[in-house]
């Protein structure tokens, strides 16, 4: 019998002993892809619980502070470590509980499940970034996966050099606590855990609570995720990125379960759900990615100024995350829509191109923005038909700049990388390729849609009729304008048009490139001034002979 098969054999009698079990029709496998899985052994109907966790089996920061008859006790840290980090940092305390568990080996209660875990040594069933060498981690240079990998490691390098500081003052062997170990915990909760909210229910902690001067404390850590829980056994479930299961907390049991929602035929693997993660989150915390498409995201940072921040968030659609520092990252991910502008805002995540606006936007915008915080642009069903339009022009020629960046530093940054020579750069280099995929669609999508909105030759060489033109144009040029002018005014528009050409002293026909350089501005006034006059003078035949959209822009300007 293989060894692995041993230890989970071992596992699940352990388990089973401590009222944790697995249905009788799942087993636990090797599977060539997903490593250790569940599967079905005989076809089992919707609603079957697949592992039922006891809470004197789960391993977390509870484990390591006196505040639950139920929660299995160990050797108790220094009370000074505890003390210094329980407020703040209870995650820090799970994960150095870890590690005191793992240095104690058979003596620990759960060597059972530490033992079938990745050892701190095995940088290969680690799997995760943060743990490959340094010709692999190249390979992702210049991805969304690179920064997230930095801060993690800085992150569990404050984190150990506190928890050690503390933790030398009352204990004999703290030298044990490596940042190695410390960093191997760290990854095991990172990469197996459940979060505490979803695991324990309120009504089970105030029920079976030692100490109640301690109670409001674990009770808002459980709420806002300070720490994690191991869930032994349970964990053993993948991720597929499909969520057909349901997580059930049993307060009254004492217990955590995982039920599936479909029937699932025999010989079938049976997935847990980490949640809804892109492949960036999957491949930093997990080390894999999903080969859905729509699983590719990249991140897009905006830095606005104080001042733009505070428009946005005067903003009644600006949503207010639980991090202010990261309200102002965005992601691009493929559109499900074909065409138009739906498809343009179906790439970006909400509110990156109203902030954009907010960051683009001119005196009189901001004016307008301030006085009506309920009206988005991403939430208008007439994006250009509103008082906003050259802020979006401008807002979506900046956005296809940033994605052409993005995209540029990512294939700049894996100019030299070579051919892959492990599964961890074949990894890295389909991820890379996913996110390169994504920047590429969108940016095709936005610049022909900007320079169609904007191309004014294109409406006025193309437009084959009147109605034509009414569906496609968003924006005109002034040579657009006069021409449109011309076709039902004909008279009218020659007479404005030599006096113009009087003006600039240049010939006919007019070079309007020549006169917009410098003139723009002046002859759109006097643009403006015909067309109210002769709407003034015609009344309805104006609008009848007027086209729509031209119609639509004088109605909204003259109202």
């Amino acid at each position: 019998m293989p060894y692995d098969k041993l230890l989970v054999e071992d596992l699940i009698g352990w388990a089973l002993v401590h009222q944790t079990s697995l249905h009788p029709d799942v087993e636990v496998y090797q599977d060539p892809l997903t490593g250790l899985s569940f599967r079905a052994t005989a076809s089992l109907p919707a609603a079957t619980k697949i592992v039922n966790c006891s809470y004197q089996t789960t391993l977390s920061y509870l484990n390591a502070v006196p505040t639950s008859s139920t929660f299995h006790q160990s050797v108790p840290f220094p009370p000074q470590f505890i003390e210094a980090l329980k407020q703040d940092d209870p995650n820090i305390i799970g994960h150095f509980f870890l590690v005191q568990q793992f240095l104690m080996g058979e003596n620990s209660f759960w060597w059972h499940y530490i033992k079938l875990l990745p050892r701190p040594d095995e940088f290969e069933r680690l799997a995760i970034p943060i743990w490959w060498y340094e010709a692999d981690r190249r390979f992702l240079d210049g991805t969304n996966a690179e920064p997230p990998i930095k801060r993690r490691e800085e992150l569990w390098r404050e984190e150990w050099t506190k928890g050690v500081a503390h933790l030398r003052e009352g204990l004999g062997n703290w030298d044990e606590y490596t940042y190695q170990l410390y960093q191997w915990a760290a990854t095991i909760f990172g990469s197996r855990s459940f979060r505490a909210s979803l695991t324990i229910p309120e009504e089970f902690m105030i029920k079976t609570h030692i100490s109640r001067d301690d109670l409001s404390l674990t009770l808002d850590h459980i709420k806002n995720d300070r720490f994690s829980v191991l869930l032994p056994l349970m964990d053993i479930g993948n991720h597929n990125g499909i969520n057909k299961v349901d997580w059930l907390p049993d307060p009254v049991a004492g217990r955590f379960t995982l039920s599936i929602r479909d029937a699932i035929s025999e010989g079938s693997q049976i997935f847990n759900f980490y949640g809804k993660k892109s492949n960036s989150e999957l491949l930093v915390a997990y080390g894999f990615v999903l080969p859905n498409p729509e699983n590719d995201k990249v991140n897009l940072k905006l830095t606005p100024t104080p001042a733009t921040m505070q428009l946005r968030r005067s903003q009644l659609c600006h949503v207010v995350h639980a991090q202010p520092e990261q309200e102002f990252m965005f992601h691009v991910k493929r559109s499900k829509e074909k065409t138009g502008i739906q498809a343009i805002l179906d790439f970006f995540s909400e509110g990156l191109i109203d902030t954009l606006i907010c960051m683009v936007a001119n005196a009189g915008e901001r004016k307008l923005i301030i006085k009506s915080p309920e009206y988005c642009i991403e939430r208008s069903t007439d994006l250009f038909g509103g008082p906003l339009s050259r802020a979006i022009i401008q807002a979506l020629n900046i956005l296809c700049e940033k994605l052409e960046s993005e995209k540029e530093r990512i294939e700049t940054s894996g100019a030299n990388l070579g051919e892959p020579q492990n599964q961890n750069q074949r990894l890295a280099l389909d991820y890379r390729q996913g996110q390169l995929d994504v920047l590429e669609e969108a940016l095709a999508s936005v610049s022909e849609y900007v320079q169609q909105s904007i191309s004014f030759n294109w409406i006025c060489l193309h437009a084959k009729t009147m109605t034509e033109a009414n569906d496609m144009a968003n924006f005109i040029s002034l040579d657009c304008a006069f021409a449109f002018l011309q076709k039902d005014y004909r008279g009218e528009s020659h007479g404005v048009i030599k006096l113009i050409a009087e003006d600039q002293e240049e010939p006919l026909p007019l070079d309007w490139s020549i006169i917009v350089e410098e003139w723009d501005h002046t002859y759109w006034i006097v643009w403006i001034m015909v067309v109210c006059m002769l709407w003034y003078r015609d009344g309805k035949d104006f609008e009848l002979r007027c086209p729509d959209f031209l119609w639509g822009w004088q109605s909204g300007l003259l109202s």
